[in-house]
């Protein structure tokens, strides 16, 4: 078992010194809007959240932990981290991440906003202002640094005028269109999932060419309803969609909220659903990083796991 005070200490020391639950090179969060020269300034912004850019570090602390299950000596090393707060920075040197993953992951933020232009959606950058939202701690139940840091977050979005956001994950379209309202006073930001922006602006149903099989994130399906937006997209670029025995509002969890707590309960709940996914199609669809990082942690030889921004950018922009 993972001692859980030190993983929650290690995680709020970061947020509380970087805005990041864990060390990552902060430009890997912005590097995507220098390069398309997005404007700084605006009403509307593209807000990631950095989740996508934290998922290659979030693999490597799930790695480490895993190991932690069945070591004394990774335990006593994690207990040090968490017990000494001035220790949190040590975290670096123990996740190491996959430079691989790092870029095949901070170009989605890329791949998105370029799909977005393509479609006329006009928008602004926060650049190195855009900082988490907080979702793990409002998960870990850590409400009084969750409030610290939403407050955090609301006071960038209002010395930078937002009036809207544009989320690209579940986690933080959950957090800030469900949560923030109920705990900061005042929140008033429109907030809307790119895939609802995406369903408005795409044409027609194409003719099918692809099966694929669609795992839905817990958050977009039973808390926003987001379902039948990505399929809608899906099936406009091509795509016939073989639908899974536990799918839209009955959706099986990827077992990716619990990986840093508990490492081989999620390694089973993520083998248990890409079990089922497969036998519909060896091409699965995931529109959460944190899903899309689980299961491709567990897949075995042949699965093919995406995510569905890579499918778009890939069928427009190509």
């Amino acid at each position: 078992m993972i001692p859980l005070h030190p993983v929650f200490s290690i995680i709020v020391n970061n947020i509380r010194r970087t805005a990041f639950p864990f060390p990552l090179n902060k430009r890997d969060c912005f590097k995507w809007a220098e390069e398309l020269k997005i404007p700084r300034h605006g009403e509307v912004f593209l807000y990631t959240s950095c989740l996508y850019q934290l998922i290659p570090y979030i693999n490597a602390i799930t790695r480490w932990l895993e190991r932690a299950e069945h070591s004394s000596i990774i335990k006593t090393g994690l207990r040090l981290l968490g017990r000494f707060p001035s220790l949190s920075s040590l975290s670096r040197i123990i996740i190491r991440p996959d430079r691989r993953e790092i870029e095949r992951f901070v170009q989605i933020p890329k791949k998105i906003a370029e799909v977005l232009t393509k479609l006329g959606v006009n928008f602004a950058s926060l650049y190195d202002n855009d900082i988490y939202s907080g979702a793990l701690l409002y998960d870990l139940g850590l409400d009084d640094y969750f409030q610290e840091h939403a407050e955090r977050v609301y006071k960038i979005f209002r010395e930078n005028n937002v009036k809207k956001v544009i989320t690209i994950d579940p986690h933080t379209t959950y957090i800030l269109k469900n949560i923030y309202p109920e705990i900061i006073d005042g929140f008033d930001i429109e907030v809307e999932s790119y895939l609802e922006v995406l369903v408005e602006k795409i044409g027609n149903k194409s003719e099918k060419s692809e099966k694929i099989t669609i795992h839905d994130p817990c958050l977009y399906a039973r808390e926003l309803g987001i379902i039948n937006e990505p399929r809608r997209i899906l099936e406009s670029l091509g795509f016939e969609i073989e639908e899974a025995k536990h799918s839209r509002i009955h959706t099986m969890c990827c077992g990716g909220p619990i990986e840093s707590i508990a490492p081989e309960m999620s390694r089973k709940i993520a083998k248990a659903r890409l079990m089922e996914l497969s036998q519909k199609s060896k091409k699965i669809v995931a529109m959460c990083p944190i899903c899309i990082a689980n299961l491709r942690r567990h897949a075995e030889e042949g699965l093919e796991i995406v995510d569905i921004s890579e499918l778009i950018f890939d069928r427009m922009m190509k």
